[in-house]
């Protein structure tokens, strides 16, 4: 960095017109700033100042450098000060990634209450589908995977994330439960526990999505004669075909609570049809940054943690 600093004493040199007060400022002797200059001198092949009665006048070639020095050292230090806001922000960010519908659901009634908690934190939320979260965790693109996995653990073992290479905490419990849009009596339109022989239309998540795993586990402990006829990949989706009476949809309970409490949406069938998932925070084992630690720390320290979400 000793071009640096010559390029430095040059520009303050520019400035006072003294190498007497250039190297007061620039805590150097003045033989010392004397010999910097004239070694840049040397570099740049040709005289930078001259003495015309006394004083100390910028030629031509140093007028040039003088630009190009300011210029250049702006730049540079506009680059060390983003190096440094990088460094600062990626040790204040808490990076998660969850599937769509827990943006939804989860993250607008927790990261309010997480804010209060962790004041200098920054928090990134990225949406995909959970295999796709589970490679940015794997890749180190995000701190935490915050996904709903059922209680049997069969989209864990899906997903291979039942290993030592991975650490949970369940944050809460929330369940996929069958709604339908109710007729004029205020009665399902759609309802499981009508044995009539009659078909009942269904709409699915696609198979690639993770929820659709837990329901066809628990469909098929279930006697029911379903018929599907529309899918979607978010849940939000099929909360609106629901809506437009397009069939029975098992939801999460928190992204239908309003429609049920409203009447526009009923419940299909008793809770049990209901699946159990768990809200769950997944990360891996490798080192995390400091204000993720803190995070997992917090929840681990937690007596309750199922009631961190109300607590927080």
């Amino acid at each position: 960095m000793t071009d640096l600093i010559i390029l430095r004493d040059f520009l303050v040199l520019c400035e006072t017109k003294s190498f007497s007060r250039t190297a007061e400022h620039r805590h150097v002797s003045v033989s010392g700033l004397s010999r910097r200059i004239q070694g840049l001198e040397e570099w740049a092949g040709t005289a930078l100042f001259e003495r015309r009665k006394g004083m100390l006048v910028l030629t031509e070639a140093g007028h040039r450098l003088q630009t190009v020095a300011s210029q250049a050292l702006s730049s540079l230090d506009c680059f060390r000060r983003s190096v440094a806001d990088d460094i600062n922000d990626q040790k204040q960010r808490i990076r998660f990634c969850s599937p769509h519908i827990m943006a939804t659901m989860f993250f607008p009634q927790w990261l309010p209450r997480l804010q209060e908690q962790f004041t200098q934190a920054k928090f990134s939320i990225d949406s995909n589908t959970l295999p796709e979260c589970l490679t940015a965790l794997n890749q180190g693109e995000t701190d935490f995977v915050t996904a709903l996995f059922d209680c049997e653990h069969l989209i864990a073992r899906r997903l291979g994330v039942v290993s030592d290479s991975y650490a949970s905490i369940e944050l809460d419990t929330e369940y996929l439960i069958p709604v339908s849009a109710p007729n004029v009596a205020g009665q399902p339109l759609f309802n499981l526990h009508v044995t009539d022989g009659s078909s009942l239309s269904f709409l699915n998540y696609p198979q690639q999505c993770h929820l659709e795993w837990s329901l066809t586990a628990m469909l098929a402990q279930q006697d029911l004669n379903l018929q599907q006829h529309h899918d979607a990949g978010l849940a939000d989706n099929l909360r609106h075909m629901t809506l437009s009476k397009l069939g029975v949809a098992w939801l999460p309970y928190s992204l239908v609570r309003e429609d049920l409490s409203a009447k526009r949406l009923v419940r299909a069938g008793s809770t049990a049809f209901d699946v159990p998932l768990n809200i769950t925070l997944l990360r891996r084992t490798a080192p995390l940054t400091a204000e993720a630690q803190r995070l997992w720390d917090g929840l681990l320290e937690m007596k309750d943690l199922r009631a961190f979400s109300n607590v927080v």
